[in-house]
């Protein structure tokens, strides 16, 4: 028995086929590219909220830092201040016992 030679329409039927299922495939794919487009977007966006918030953080841990080095400054002033006192204190205390 010899094989049928395929016809023209059978073998549009055939591309149409193939056709379509590359589609469905395409369209898949294109699906799945936009939920990925999606959710990067969202990552950028929580970087780049982040990002603002560490530069809000840096310029309040400037300001804390500039504030604690006024303070410590001001507490080494009072502590040469109190050495002071307690020197002249100690010889007064030394003139007053003779």
């Amino acid at each position: 028995m010899a094989k049928k030679e395929p016809t023209n329409q059978d073998i549009l039927e055939g591309m149409n086929k193939r056709f379509n299922m590359v589609f469905t495939e395409l369209k898949k794919n294109d699906s799945r590219f936009d939920l990925t487009f999606r959710q990067l977007t969202s990552l950028h966006k929580g970087v780049e909220e982040i990002r603002e918030q560490q530069k809000a953080d840096g310029e309040v841990l400037d300001e804390v830092k500039e504030t604690l080095e006024a303070v410590a400054k001001a507490v080494d002033i009072d502590a040469v201040t109190i050495i002071n006192h307690e020197t002249r204190i100690a010889r007064l205390e030394k003139s007053r016992v003779r």
